[in-house]
């Protein structure tokens, strides 16, 4: 659930910035009523959809580079070190197509339409396979910050003891942390509530 959480904040952050850093403008006419209040979110999915084609061209390569930075920076606090991660990323990229999705179905309606787009199927693929490609994007900047949370957790946690042993004072030893001596009856340690 973590995970998910992360995917859907860092996209909603990603594509904002990106709408920012590249000065997106909202569609003319604007999308129907539900879909007006997060346009940019829908045209900075499909933006970042072009992510490779865009580090080609050099067009919007800061903008997006940046943003997939941005993306990195906020899924790394929803994260785990290692392939936990890597789940973040992929929720980066089932947010990142359906709302690519959304935008093309809002942009071109006859996209759904099989006999209007015979290679729709094809399409959809093509989309999936591609989101989870530039998702990867993101790893470079959430890497570290995984690994500096994760230590950062680490030393707060008390160090695991060599040996457990108990000692009585009556001379029993156990190899465990009993609350009552089972000798004596004396009591060793409280119990925690």
């Amino acid at each position: 659930m973590r995970n998910f959480a992360g995917g859907f904040i860092g996209i909603i952050v990603g594509s904002f910035s990106l709408v920012i850093l590249a000065g997106i403008l909202p569609s003319q006419p604007s999308y129907p009523d539900p879909f007006n209040a997060i346009w940019f979110l829908l045209a900075g999915s499909w933006v970042f959809q072009s992510t490779l084609q865009e580090l080609v061209n050099m067009t919007l390569a800061g903008p997006l580079l940046l943003s997939w930075l941005i993306i990195g920076i906020v899924i790394a606090p929803f994260s785990r070190k290692g392939w936990n991660l890597l789940r973040s990323t992929l929720w980066v990229a089932v947010f990142l197509t359906i709302f690519a999705l959304i935008f093309q179905v809002l942009e071109n309606p006859s996209f759904w339409d099989v006999n209007l787009n015979p290679t729709r199927n094809y399409d959809l693929i093509f989309q999936f396979a591609t989101s989870i490609v530039v998702s990867l994007f993101a790893l470079p900047s959430a890497i570290p910050i995984t690994i500096t949370i994760e230590r950062a957790r680490q030393t707060g946690e008390q160090p695991i003891p060599e040996k457990i042993e108990t000692i009585c004072e009556c001379g029993a030893i156990f190899k465990s942390n009993p609350i009552i001596c089972s000798e004596c009856g004396r009591i060793l340690r409280m119990l925690e509530n």
